[in-house]
């Protein structure tokens, strides 16, 4: 990829920085009731995050490898193309992902915390989703 800027007319300075996205992208991802969530990154730790704060999945962070997995199982990801990041579309609606998440626990595949209390998610920042140039 090149790193440049662009020059904008009305601007004084140029544009170091931009981030286009597609009017299905915005548009698309409204709510969780589409069966398909667009997301800009691929990291596990990102999907799995995101899959469970926006559907309201109980869970913890250690499941974000067995989630991959289940995913890739049951075809429900798929890479999109993109520049700068590595967006992807998650297919499944929160009643699949439930059923995968008890099939998970009473096989023993994942376990919940021995304690009970509050868990805690790591936050993602824009570090996290999109690469740098250099």
């Amino acid at each position: 990829m090149c790193s440049g800027s662009i020059q904008l007319p009305g601007r004084k300075k140029p544009l170091r920085h931009l981030i286009g996205m597609s009017e299905e992208l915005i548009l698309g991802n409204k709510s969780a009731n589409t069966g398909r969530l667009l997301l800009a990154g691929s990291d596990k730790q990102f999907v799995w995050t995101s899959v469970a704060d926006i559907y309201g999945i109980p869970g913890i962070p250690g499941w974000a490898d067995w989630f991959e997995g289940e995913l890739n199982t049951h075809h429900a990801i798929a890479p999109m193309l993109g520049i700068g990041c590595n967006p992807l579309i998650v297919k499944g609606e929160k009643a699949h992902f439930l059923e995968w998440l008890s099939w998970g626990v009473e096989s023993g595949a994942i376990n919940f915390p021995a304690e009970s209390g509050s868990i805690r998610w790591r936050g993602l920042g824009l570090d996290d989703i999109f690469r740098r140039v250099d």
